[in-house]
């Protein structure tokens, strides 16, 4: 087998219009047979049922005919007239059905035919037959027409043919049989039927060839662009989309195919996002403390100034240090392994002794805090790390943005079930096209401003992610420039949910 010939017989083999088409015909050509089959039996059935009812008819009209004409000294071969006008009869019967109908003795013996009608007797005796004259009935079928008739097929002169045979009685005597026989050559209708019928197979062929190369065609055209598609995405470029056409099965899995591809491209630029921002927030103060600690070494800062210096390495590393730690919560978090300790206690009174921890940030800006007074003890059923960690958070952005002589206004409402905490602070608001991602990871607002330098931009991503464990919900407000608001909802009871209910 030649190299073109294998390729050839390997894509038939791995191509799919080929496969269904393949199935299609096995399918299609054994029904066809197993009809044609059926419908073959059921044509020669009604032939050799219509032949033989029409041979029983005849025969039994000749031997009603031979049993009121002759009697038994009469079943012979001597000439009679009546034995003349029975084998014209025989004879004109026999031409009008296509059939040879003959009249036999007791014995078996034929003894009137249609090749005797007109014969001019010799010595007084009937003429013989070139073709009956050595053809005698056999026991066995003189046997089944003695004991009521018979019908069926059976062989004469070497040919299949269909037979009838009926005894003739006189005086409650049988005195001779007469037989009716006819080839049973397929005959013309079953000839136009199968001719029609195989017709109609082959037309049905071809057309349901067509209706597979369009149907798998249409099949095939999105897997091969899936195909392509995922080659597109193994070499890393996630642009490449399916065209979606229609409502079936296969434009649903392009529709998924796409949102995959969708999610795909997210998750890419976010690693990428990912990896260059962290980059960016640990080669800093990297650099800042390699360069002080050089400086210090090689006598470039002199001694009066170490411990300045060395202040300033001692809050990089702490920076790194917490830039560490929220990436271990953020990873833990994402990754459902975050263990959670919830317990019953007063949500006011957190607010309040967080609030405490920033007093010298506050007096230091003149801030001025609202709505403390109207705080009331209202207990939520929560892990009080993690809530202290996202009011922690709020605060602290909102003593970092607040203006010199501004205000921080608290306010709690408590909604049956849940309860929810306003944090609004004047200064620095948020622009509208900013509020959705301000809880994206790495992501600083009013970046030219610099006001969050040493900011990694996890915190508020954090937070996001404990209130959403807690069954709750965050967003960020800002009505004007001048200020930013934020608002998380907790329920009353706790109420966990797993990571991949968490909205990212």
């Amino acid at each position: 087998m030649s190299v073109k010939e294998t390729l050839k017989g390997q894509y038939l083999k791995n191509n799919i219009f080929a496969k269904y088409f393949i199935l299609f015909a096995a399918i299609f050509l054994l029904v066809m047979t197993i009809l044609g089959t059926t419908l073959t039996i059921l044509v020669n059935v009604y032939t050799q049922n219509e032949n033989t009812k029409l041979l029983k008819e005849n025969t039994q009209t000749i031997a009603d005919t031979v049993k009121s004409t002759l009697i038994v000294q009469d079943m012979n071969d001597y000439y009679s007239v009546e034995k003349e006008m029975i084998c014209s009869t025989l004879n004109i019967i026999s031409n009008s059905i296509d059939a040879d109908i003959f009249v036999c003795d007791v014995e078996g013996n034929v003894i009137l035919c249609k090749e005797k009608a007109s014969s001019i007797p010799l010595f007084g005796e009937m003429p013989p037959c070139s073709y009956h004259n050595e053809f005698t009935v056999g026991d066995v079928l003189l046997k089944s027409v003695y004991e009521g008739g018979y019908v069926g097929k059976g062989s004469v002169s070497g040919k299949l043919s269909y037979i009838v045979g009926y005894p003739i009685y006189s005086n409650n005597q049988i005195i001779g049989s007469v037989f009716a026989t006819t080839e049973t050559n397929v005959d013309t209708l079953t000839l136009a039927v199968m001719r029609m019928f195989i017709f109609s197979a082959l037309a049905c062929l071809v057309l349901g060839f067509i209706c597979i190369w369009y149907l798998t065609k249409s099949f095939v055209k999105p897997l091969q662009q899936m195909s392509t598609a995922a080659k597109q995405f193994a070499i890393g470029d996630f642009s490449y989309r399916v065209k979606v056409t229609g409502n079936d099965e296969l434009a649903e899995l392009g529709r998924a195919f796409n949102d995959m591809a969708d999610s795909l491209d997210k998750l890419e630029s976010s690693r990428r996002s990912f990896v260059s921002n962290v980059s960016h927030e640990l080669r800093t103060p990297m650099t800042s403390i390699g360069g002080f600690i050089d400086g210090i070494l090689d006598g470039t800062i002199p001694r009066e100034k170490t411990d300045y210096y060395l202040n300033i390495v001692s809050g990089e590393i702490r920076r790194l240090s917490r830039l560490v730690v929220a990436m271990l919560n953020m990873s833990k978090i994402e990754s459902g392994s975050f263990e959670m300790k919830p317990c019953n206690y007063d949500l006011s009174d957190q607010i309040i002794h967080i609030l405490l921890t920033f007093e010298q940030k506050i007096n230091e800006k003149h801030i001025d805090i609202q709505g403390l007074d109207r705080l009331k003890p209202t207990y939520i059923v929560a892990d009080t790390d993690m809530i202290y960690q996202v009011i922690y958070n709020i605060f602290d952005n909102a003593v970092k943005f607040a203006n010199e002589g501004g205000y921080i206004r608290v306010s709690m409402l408590d909604l049956n079930d849940t309860v929810e905490v306003h944090i609004k602070n004047s200064g620095i608001g948020i622009k509208a096209d900013e509020l959705s991602r301000v809880f994206e990871r790495f992501y600083k607002v009013d970046k030219s401003r610099s006001l969050d330098a040493k900011g990694a931009g996890l915190g508020l991503y954090i937070v996001k992610m404990m209130v959403e464990m807690h069954g709750g919900s965050i967003w960020a407000m800002s009505e004007d420039e001048a200020s930013a608001e934020f608002v998380f909802r907790l329920p009353k009871a706790y109420k966990p949910i797993y990571k991949k209910e968490i909205k990212k």
